[in-house]
């Protein structure tokens, strides 16, 4: 479940976010705040942020209403875990008092309900199949968390009591990155009955309206107050001093304060550049819909496309997309609509002296398709990519010649990802300390048509979907 402290701790901010946040603290601590408060902590992430910047345990105090914040934290400062009456369905009481094995319980339970899906049923397979290890690696991970925040509060305590506490505390900083999804917490934490606990008495954060009321609420605060929200470019509830662009489409990251030239100060006048929106440009053509059928009669057809068209799907059906620009892009249609993307990059064929190829493979850099109920549209776009029809499209005549095989990276916690078995193979596997492994894949090129690749991959998702109904009976 935790592969390590440090991926545990990234929590909603991305890296820059981190960086600027903890400069920010350290300054802080060192000018004279006492007191780090971190409401609505969810994973500790802030609290990890602020002892890393220079603030003692004992200064730091953080609060949250949901189960999995209540278990960490009450795992990291040793308080029992009788009070919260948690009862989870295949697990007795006495075990749910051990937080690595009420961890487990949640983490399993909180993915029952989409057992439908092939990447969750691979994952709950896993998580039954190795119990016992996943249990004994939570109990790992949570003593060195322990290790890095044993000393400070916690409280299972509503995000509008913690601030009101701290309102007039002038030397606390309060960091919030509040819930500001409809029904955020509702719907993130929701078991379906297959897990509950006494939980506390809140007052959902309303997603409408809850950032301008929280703000006008410490306006005048004597602490100093930094959230999180992410919004459409001039349409802050506060007044930003940094920002991100692009955590989602037409929507960036921004930190807002109640005393903005306060929080510049103690960045100490460093603050971040707002790279220019660019604009996406998305095809004149509807979006293959989630829940249409595929057979041997349906209209397959694939074309190059525009970088910047590239980018607005790679977008739009990715959470939280960063990924790098690609110049060779390729869009696949199915019965005229969109159906996925994906995108080569030809300088992995490396050449030496007098243009001889050091190399004979192009590298796959992406291939994102479009959610879909029974389908895996990731393996049929990963099967038109090997085709040498669409490789020699965009190659000269001498890397046609030279090139014989094409090869992808994949980053997953699985030591094997189960989306390429029977299409492409594992050369290299490595640890890699923030997603768990790093696994290459190769594959020969393919000569087929479109039409056969179409009827390849329905044969092997039949054969797929029969084994996966035996599997769920």
């Amino acid at each position: 479940m935790f592969q390590n402290v440090e991926k545990f701790f990234l929590g909603t901010f991305a890296g820059i976010e981190q960086k600027f946040l903890k400069n920010l603290i350290e300054s802080a601590c060192e000018q004279g705040y006492t007191k780090f408060i971190d409401p609505c902590c969810e994973s500790l992430a802030t609290s990890y942020l602020a002892v890393q910047a220079g603030f003692k345990t004992s200064q730091v105090e953080a609060s949250d209403i949901s189960l999995f914040s209540g278990i960490l934290g009450y795992a990291i400062t040793g308080k029992s875990l009788k009070d919260f009456e948690i009862r989870a369905k295949g697990f007795s009481g006495e075990e749910l008092l051990d937080p690595a094995t009420a961890m487990y319980a949640w983490k399993y339970l909180s993915l029952v309900k989409n057992a439908d899906k092939d990447y969750y049923y691979n994952y709950l397979i896993d998580l039954e199949t190795q119990r016992e290890c996943h249990i004994q690696n939570i109990d790992e991970q949570l003593q060195k968390i322990k290790s890095v925040l044993n000393g400070i509060s916690y409280r299972v305590l509503d995000i509008w009591e913690h601030v009101e506490e701290v309102l007039d505390d002038e030397h606390a900083i309060v960091v919030i990155n509040p819930p500001t999804g409809k029904a955020a917490i509702e719907k993130y934490y929701d078991m379906s009955g297959y897990m509950s606990w006494k939980a506390p008495v809140y007052r959902p954060f309303n997603s409408k309206t809850g950032l301008t009321e929280l703000m006008e609420k410490t306006r005048d605060a004597k602490c100093l107050v930094i959230c999180y929200e992410t919004s459409k470019p001039s349409a802050t509830v506060a007044s930003p001093f940094f920002a991100r662009y692009g955590v989602s489409m037409g929507m960036n990251g921004y930190l807002t304060s109640n005393r903005p030239d306060e929080a510049v100060r103690l960045t100490k006048g460093k603050t971040i550049a707002r790279p220019a929106e660019r604009d996406l440009l998305p095809l004149n053509c509807n979006v293959f819909p989630i829940d249409s059928t595929i057979d041997e009669n349906s209209k397959l057809e694939i074309c190059a496309i525009e970088q910047v068209s590239a980018q607005y799907y790679r977008k739009l059906w990715t959470h939280n997309f960063t990924g790098l620009p690609c110049l060779c892009n390729f869009a696949f249609f199915i019965d005229d609509r969109i159906a996925g993307v994906f995108g080569y990059d030809k300088s992995s064929i490396k050449t030496g002296a007098f243009g001889s190829f050091l190399s004979n493979t192009i590298f796959l850099m992406y291939c994102m398709t479009v959610p879909h109920k029974f389908y895996r549209l990731n393996r049929l776009g990963t099967m038109l990519a090997q085709n040498v029809e669409v490789i020699d499209s965009f190659c000269t005549d001498l890397e046609k010649v030279k090139i014989k095989a094409i090869k992808t990276v994949q980053m997953t916690r699985y030591p094997e990802a189960k989306e390429m078995r029977g299409i492409m193979k594992l050369t290299e596997r490595k640890p890699d300390k923030y997603f768990g492994y790093r696994l290459t894949y190769l594959s020969d090129l393919k000569e087929r048509s479109l039409r056969q690749t179409l009827l390849e991959w329905l044969r092997k998702e039949k054969t797929w979907q029969k084994e996966r109904q035996k599997n769920l009976k």
